[in-house]
């Protein structure tokens, strides 16, 4: 994966800060193609049920933290959320949106 221990370290750290223990990440895209050059930062967020004004919050400042940080200043950040509103949330894949089965089955978990 095209990004550093630290940087990983710095959105799993944000992640738990804005979303919560119970939230999950993942990067995909290009960022998980080690031969790949560029390209944006692709991250999806699998949150525990949160209502909506919070979800809108905890994206914002998660953005914002990532781009006040040196390890992320210039990039891209495109942030994917998954939601208990999202039909196919509690396990059935095939009725996630496109952008969530790809993100979930070729992207990689930070943990």
């Amino acid at each position: 994966m095209r990004m550093s221990e630290g940087q990983q370290r710095l959105l799993v750290a944000t992640l738990h800060r804005r979303f919560g223990a119970q939230a999950r990440l993942w990067v995909f895209g290009s960022r998980v193609d080690d031969l790949a050059r560029g390209g944006d930062v692709d991250l999806l967020v699998r949150t525990p049920p949160v209502d909506a004004a919070g979800l809108v919050d905890a994206r914002l400042h998660f953005l914002a933290d990532l781009q006040s940080w040196p390890e992320f200043e210039g990039q891209k950040v495109d942030l994917v959320l998954l939601t208990p509103l999202h039909p196919g949330y509690a396990g059935a894949a095939a009725s996630l949106a496109p952008i969530h089965r790809v993100a979930l089955s070729q992207g990689v978990e930070l943990t």
